[in-house]
C-alpha cells in the first residue's frame, strides 16, 4: 500500500514537468539601469552642488549636514509637482512644500524622492556662517 503523500507528490512532479522552461535561446528580459541617489552636501561654506541635475530615473536625493556644528533645516518646494516620499525627518506640507520636522544635526541627513521632471528650489537655514539661509535647486530632466 502506498503512502497517502504519494498522490500530492505525484501531482506536483507532473505539474513541474509540464511547466515551460526558459533556455538561453529566448530573449533576455530588459532590465532598466539602476537608479542613482545623489547627495547635496551642506558644509560650513555652503552647498555642494548648489544646483543638482538628475535624470527622472534617479529618483532620490539626500541632504547631508557636513557642517562642523550647525543644526540645519530644509524647505523643499514641490508646489507644482506631486510627491509621496521623504525621509522621516522631513514632512510633506499641504502647501506642497517639504520641511524639516526638527533640526538636522551634523553628520546626519534627510532625503526626498522626485518623480516628475521640473525644477525644485530649496532653502537651507541654520548655517552659522550664513544665517540668512542659502538657496539651491534640484533639476529633474
Amino acid at each position: 500500500m502506498r503512502s497517502p503523500l504519494f498522490l500530492p507528490s505525484f501531482i506536483l512532479a507532473t505539474v513541474l514537468f509540464f511547466l515551460p522552461t526558459y533556455g538561453s535561446s529566448e530573449a533576455e528580459p530588459v532590465v532598466p539601469p539602476p537608479s542613482k541617489s545623489h547627495i547635496i552636501t551642506v558644509s560650513d561654506n555652503g552647498l555642494s552642488p548648489s544646483t543638482l541635475r538628475m535624470s527622472k530615473d534617479d529618483k532620490f536625493a539626500f541632504f547631508l549636514n557636513d557642517s562642523s556644528d550647525s543644526l540645519i533645516t530644509i524647505s523643499l518646494n514641490y508646489t507644482e509637482h506631486a510627491t509621496h516620499c521623504s525621509s522621516g525627518n522631513l514632512k510633506i506640507q499641504e502647501d506642497g512644500t517639504i520641511r524639516s520636522t526638527e533640526p538636522i544635526s551634523p553628520k546626519d541627513f534627510a532625503g526626498s524622492c522626485f518623480h516628475d521632471p521640473g525644477t525644485y528650489p530649496f532653502t537651507v537655514l541654520g548655517l552659522k556662517k550664513q544665517p540668512q539661509g542659502i538657496q539651491g535647486t534640484i533639476i529633474i530632466e
